[in-house]
């Protein structure tokens, strides 16, 4: 089933036409991942399907519902989230407070406890920091906590904005696991923007490759990291 249909959108940025005709399609249960340099329209592109921004021309389907033009809150409410670039966690709230407010759009008091324990096991840290001030965690804490906090929506399709960005190696490792983890254990639909093409083709089942604000090739994933022009350009060989 195919969860999200983007058809020939336009964005513009003042006089900046920051998208021009991007059609990408997501698959329920699969990675999907948007791969580009920087100011290729990867985050543009997430920013206008999660309703941050206008679309000039074009439309967007989720799950059979047009969305383009609908309401941010509405959109999350048909369960389509988007874990920002740069986390933006509430740094004087606490890692509970900030997982909570995650949950803000349900009602669902048991649900809402058993949903904090998965996360709580999806990222030990996170239980072991409950009470520590967002903004004293590390940027890889801090993107587990975007993560979290995203989850606890309990979204339909999860849109991921650069996770392994300015995090520690060793992390990326880590969250990049987890992300996979997410998908494979609990069926979650998944886009994927990120700089760090080699990880991203990694884990995703399809992939989309923005150069600026058009696509210029998609494929299996697996086809374009053995791609000569996407190893070349973006995997470094």
């Amino acid at each position: 089933m195919t969860m999200l249909d983007v058809q020939d959108i336009h964005v513009h940025y003042g006089a900046i036409h920051a998208l021009k005709g991007v059609s990408l399609k997501v698959e329920a249960g699969t990675i999907v991942t948007l791969i580009g340099a920087n100011g290729a329209g990867k985050s543009t592109t997430l920013r206008a399907l999660s309703g941050l921004l206008p679309l000039s021309t074009g439309a967007i389907d989720f799950i059979g519902q047009s969305i383009g033009g609908r309401p941010v809150h509405k959109i999350v409410r048909d369960g389509l989230c988007h874990c920002p670039e740069g986390r933006k966690v509430f740094p004087q709230l606490t890692v509970k407070a900030n997982l909570e407010l995650g949950a803000y759009i349900r009602h669902d008091k048991t649900g809402i406890k058993s949903d904090l324990e998965q996360i709580y096991q999806l990222f030990p840290r996170l239980k072991e920091r409950l009470s520590q001030a967002a903004g004293t965690l590390s940027g890889g804490e801090q993107q587990m906590l975007a993560i979290g906090r995203s989850l606890m929506g309990r979204p339909r399709l999860l849109m991921l904005d650069e996770p392994s960005l300015g995090i520690a190696p060793l992390l990326v490792q880590e969250i990049f696991r987890t992300i996979k983890k997410i998908n494979a254990e609990q069926k979650m639909t998944i886009l994927l923007v990120e700089q760090n093409a080699h990880m991203a083709l990694k884990i995703a089942d399809h992939g989309y490759v923005l150069e600026t604000g058009k696509v210029v090739l998609s494929g299996k994933a697996s086809d374009l990291a053995a791609d000569p022009r996407i190893k070349a350009a973006y995997l470094g060989h």
